[in-house]
């Protein structure tokens, strides 16, 4: 065998774990030509040398090869980076790995040098009958080696160029349908959403509130190929006696207030998909129900005669640990068991805080926009603040919530500093108590006086909100559409 065929031997391989183990075997065959008896390969780490593989030319494995080899000769052609050629008695009990494996040896240790550096020791050895190595041997070893090296090297690159090139191509997709981050659970998370899309199987997403579930969801959706729409529903934002009739409709006259047949998020959501979120929360008689129409792909809307058949793919979402609610009787496990099978664990900030800055950017830019502002970043001592909590309240809802409103009130139009990083502690205090306004008007009509009262609430809500509208309106009880008109009303917009 020539170097030539060794050469074609190893980049015959498909990938690099291959390529290496071709080039060891194909090693032991070349040594065939020197007679050597013993063959193996070191590696050089900060714990020193460790040996990848040793081998007869018999083809036995010798392990383990530190007890064998002599590894002082090894360790210092790893520190000086120069060839070692001498005659050496092995160990008693090498005729345990190989019956035939003379005493006394020549043994040879040559090194891998890359970029300067040692990474790599070949130690060969043959019996001390035959001629020891001469230069020529030395050199066309050496030679047949350092190729060898140069292509596992070039192979590793080359790989490690296309990972990056991979995960790039993963981050874009990501931050296309609008998950950011870099950090190696976002992008195992990813894979598996594109792997997940390809197949119309019920999903179960976990994880804590505010990790971005819907999102996930979402991504389910954009990276399959539907035809019908994504909606979603919070299970628990719906009243029990009217979860049914939601998610499966009902015919008219099927109960009071039935004035006409009205299609559920099943019928609605046909050829797409239906987001569940907050599953945990669903009565568990609805859970059987839900069960049925997973396993069957027929719904039964309230009233009607004859179940439908949907062709509408689930995906649900909860923050809870459905297997204790199963141990509580509140879950139910058959429903739990034909949902784990496929789960995307979505991780929690705190648990990839790498991420923490390119969201940061990805908000100052998003609320630049919505506001008109002109941020450019967070300074290095916000960025300290923000990197070091622990977000267990709203990960990254909370993160963002924490970015909006360091924007609004931070006095620097351009940098975020740590002024106000820090959310409020009294973050359910009541905005709107009637006793800090003042005297109620005693003069005028009673729409002149109760517009001045509503006025003047509005005013002190928002001032103990400090100028937060959002706060002011959740401390009120308001929604936004009736908190905004009163303030359009009252001239306070």
């Amino acid at each position: 065998m020539d170097r030539f065929e060794v050469f074609h031997r190893i980049l015959s391989q498909s990938n690099l774990s291959s390529m290496e183990s071709m080039a060891y075997h194909t090693v032991y065959e070349m040594a065939e030509f020197s007679l050597a008896q013993l063959v193996a390969y070191f590696t050089i780490d900060a714990g020193g040398v460790s040996c990848v593989a040793a081998r007869t030319r018999e083809g036995s494995d010798v392990s383990p090869p530190e007890k064998y080899i002599p590894i002082k000769m090894v360790q210092q052609v790893a520190l000086s980076g120069n060839i070692q050629s001498k005659t050496t008695t092995m160990e008693a009990n090498i005729n345990r790995v190989t019956p035939s494996f003379a005493k006394r040896q020549h043994a040879l240790a040559i090194p891998m040098i890359s970029n300067g550096t040692v990474s790599g020791v070949w130690f060969l050895s043959r019996s001390f009958e035959m001629p020891a190595y001469s230069d020529t041997e030395v050199q066309l070893l050496k030679n047949i080696f350092k190729d060898v090296e140069r292509l596992i090297q070039n192979t590793r690159q080359l790989e490690e160029q296309q990972y990056e090139l991979d995960t790039a191509k993963s981050e874009l997709e990501m931050n296309r349908i609008g998950i950011i981050g870099d950090h190696p659970s976002m992008v195992r998370m990813f894979n598996l959403i594109k792997k997940l899309a390809r197949v119309p199987s019920t999903v179960l997403i976990q994880g804590e509130s505010g990790t971005g579930k819907e999102l996930v969801a979402n991504a389910v959706y954009k990276l399959g190929a539907y035809d019908g729409p994504f909606i979603s529903m919070n299970c628990g934002s719906v009243e029990p006696n009217l979860l049914k009739s939601e998610l499966f409709g009902h015919v008219k006259g099927s109960f009071t207030g039935a004035l006409k047949d009205r299609p559920g998020l099943f019928k609605k959501a046909q050829d797409g998909v239906l987001f569940l979120d907050e599953l945990g929360e669903m009565p568990t008689d609805m859970q059987v129900t839900l069960l049925r129409t997973l396993e069957c792909g027929e719904i039964h809307p309230v009233g009607a005669d004859q179940p439908q058949t949907v062709n509408t793919r689930i995906v649900c979402a909860t923050h809870r640990d459905l297997r204790k609610m199963v141990d509580d009787g509140k879950f139910r496990n058959d429903l739990r068991q034909r949902l784990k099978g496929l789960t995307i664990s979505v991780p929690p900030l705190r648990d990839r805080r790498s991420d923490i800055p390119t969201l940061c950017d990805y908000f100052i830019k998003k609320y630049n926009e919505k506001f008109g502002l002109a941020f450019k970043a967070l300074r290095p001592e916000a960025m300290n603040v923000v990197m070091s909590m622990d977000y267990r309240h709203g990960n990254v809802r909370e993160l963002e919530h924490i970015i909006e409103r360091a924007m609004v009130f931070e006095d620097d139009p351009n940098y975020i500093t740590e002024n106000y990083l820090q959310m409020e502690d009294d973050e359910d205090d009541d905005g709107g108590d009637p006793s800090s306004i003042g005297p109620l008007r005693t003069e005028g009509t009673y729409e002149e006086r109760m517009g001045a009262y509503a006025a003047a609430l509005l005013k002190d809500a928002i001032e103990k909100s400090k100028g937060n509208k959002t706060k002011a309106m959740k401390s009120l009880g308001l929604s936004r559409t009736t908190f905004y008109s009163l303030l359009n009303r009252h001239g306070l917009s």
